[in-house]
């Protein structure tokens, strides 16, 4: 006796057509909840809510008024300074037609009065003003910032009706940064060429040093072929590094490591042209087979004969 004989006859279309659904689905593929949209949507929404309450939140600029005898700010006035944690800030406030009025520095957050005139108001010996003799300027400087110093900081002016500038300071991490994978492979024989970058906002960076595993690298070596270009911006610092001739004793961990920022590393291989491919195939994706096509095919072999 075959399974087709303990097969009921009427059981056998629904198994045929439980088989052509289970084919249906593994052509389709697996089916998803349609969310991705309406998280978008709702993400865009709350995005614009968002913009709506910084906008009715953020403070507003009160020039003044030029070409008047009443204090005015300059319209050439930063109004965002971005500071390296550990450095100090130094946030300008320009006023014209000053007179015998009081230039006062507050912060946003708790509305505390920092100072007024060339007077400190708090208790953090951290903030002061600097006020060049005979000038227009009144400096709010920080020292030694941290994260919590980032926010907004206004200068405002006693005159009637008052004026007030805010000024946003940001707070940055001083890091350095090598571009590409954490891990390269260089052709031996080729250059090896390595670029890192530092962000600052300060004019003094420091020195910055490459390192080979635990040892810094020395560019008079009788290897010969190393060498490093250091061009420097007002916003970043970059030293790229260059080595001729790649040969195997060049493997290794290199980092970046300046000064006065977090130091950052790259892994460097040499290898030849068959295992550079080599590296590529084992890198490649593995496609598994599907246990459903098993499952399908038993399927098939069961019920196929009893139709016969």
């Amino acid at each position: 006796m075959t399974h087709c004989a303990l097969l009921p006859a009427s059981w056998r279309p629904p198994l045929l057509l439980l088989f052509f659904l289970q084919l249906l689905l593994l052509l389709l593929g697996p089916v998803r909840p349609v969310t991705g949209g309406l998280e978008a949507a709702r993400g865009m929404v709350q995005g614009a809510a968002g913009d709506i309450l910084r906008e009715e939140e953020e403070p507003r600029i009160t020039w003044g008024h030029p070409n008047t005898n009443t204090a005015y700010f300059r319209e050439d006035s930063a109004t965002n300074i971005t500071a390296i944690v550990g450095h100090k800030a130094s946030l300008p406030c320009h006023v014209v037609n000053l007179g015998k009025k009081e230039v006062s520095w507050i912060r946003q957050r708790d509305l505390h009065i920092l100072t007024v005139g060339i007077y400190t108001y708090t208790s953090d010996d951290r903030f002061k003003v600097y006020h060049p003799e005979k000038s227009d300027k009144w400096y709010l400087e920080i020292a030694s910032v941290t994260f919590r110093d980032a926010g907004v900081y206004e200068c405002q002016v006693s005159a009637s009706p008052k004026i007030s500038l805010p000024i946003l300071l940001a707070v940055e991490v001083q890091q350095a940064r090598i571009e590409g994978p954490a891990e390269v492979f260089i052709q031996k024989g080729s250059t090896i060429r390595l670029t890192c970058r530092v962000n600052t906002h300060s004019e003094n960076v420091g020195t910055v040093t490459w390192f080979r595993d635990t040892h810094p690298l020395d560019y008079d070596s009788p290897r010969g072929g190393v060498s490093v270009e250091i061009e420097k911006t007002p916003t970043r610092t970059t030293s790229k590094l260059f080595i001729t001739r790649a040969m195997r004793s060049d493997v290794g961990n290199y980092t970046c490591v300046p000064q006065f920022a977090d130091a950052a590393s790259v892994l460097v291989h040499v290898v030849n042209g068959e295992e550079s491919a080599a590296v590529h195939t084992a890198g490649s994706v593995t496609h598994r087979g599907d246990p459903r096509v098993c499952i399908l095919l038993v399927m098939l072999l069961l019920v196929w004969p009893c139709w016969r």
